[in-house]
Formats: structure tokens, C-alpha cells, sequence
């Protein structure tokens, strides 16, 4: 059985860095141990030899994947910003770095009704994210999901 490691947030702030606030900060069993790390820290270089110890893989939440920002552009031409206008600036490293300590990486959630942070089009989302060598996505839409796999 593989074994993924959760890695969540509680938001994306404007500049793009991830707020972590409780409950979403860290896991549960840090909180209860009383640890100091975040789930920020495990996708640093010592927290992916951490994870290592124990899981097969990890699964950021895909704002640490990749780094947008909220700058104010109407980049859908919809008259009116939204998440889906942030500028991307691409990728965090995190996908590399856990690569480079043996773990795959398997981010979440693509939807078609939500979309996503820099895309108004599930799609070109799942596939921009595959592009840059995710190894598994979880989608609410598996229609879309194929799609995407079979368009790269």
C-alpha cells in the first residue's frame, strides 16, 4: 500500500504565500505532540527526508505547487477578478525537491465548477500542473481529468 502525506493551508494570500492558520496548519498529530512544524515545513528539503521515513509520496494542496497572485488584472476579460485571474508565476520547486528525496507528488482538488488559482479552465489547470511533473491529481471530475491526460 502506498502512503501519501497530507500537506494542507488555510488560505493563499494575495502575494501567494499560503496562510497557515488552525486547524489547517499542521497535522493533527502535531498538534497533539505539541511539534512546532507546519505542513509548510514538511515540503522543506529536511521535512521531505522526514516524510520519507514513513510515506511513499506527498499531497500538497496545489497552491505550494505553484505560486500565484492576486494583482488586481481581469486576465478572463469577465468584468470581474477572481481567483481564477492571479497572475501564475509558476512553479514553487516543491514538485522537484520531493522528486529529488524519492516521493511522487499528488495534488488536490481539481473541479470544474470551482476552477483554480491563475486558470478559468479545469483542463489547461490539470494540465499546465502535469506539465510540471505532478504524479497523480485528485479531480471531483474524471471526465475532465481524462481529457486532460489524453490532451498532453
Amino acid at each position: 500500500m502506498k502512503l501519501v502525506q497530507l500537506i494542507d493551508a488555510d488560505d493563499v494570500n494575495d502575494d501567494g504565500t499560503l496562510k497557515l492558520a488552525a486547524p489547517y496548519h499542521k497535522p493533527y498529530d502535531f498538534v497533539v505532540r505539541g511539534d512546532p512544524r507546519t505542513f509548510a515545513d514538511l515540503l522543506k528539503p529536511e521535512g521531505l527526508a522526514f516524510v520519507k521515513t514513513y510515506a511513499d509520496g506527498v499531497g500538497p494542496w496545489k497552491p505550494y505547487l505553484v505560486r500565484t497572485v492576486a494583482d488586481g488584472v481581469d486576465r478572463n476579460r469577465d468584468g470581474k477578478i477572481t481567483i481564477n485571474d492571479r497572475r501564475v508565476d509558476g512553479s514553487t520547486g516543491v514538485i522537484e525537491a520531493a522528486h529529488a528525496k524519492g516521493l511522487f507528488v499528488h495534488t488536490w482538488t481539481f473541479r470544474n465548477d470551482a476552477s483554480g488559482y491563475g486558470f478559468s479552465d479545469p483542463k489547461a489547470e490539470m494540465q499546465y500542473y502535469m506539465r510540471l511533473g505532478v504524479d497523480g491529481v485528485f479531480t471531483d471530475f474524471p471526465a475532465t481529468g481524462v481529457e486532460a491526460v489524453n490532451g498532453l
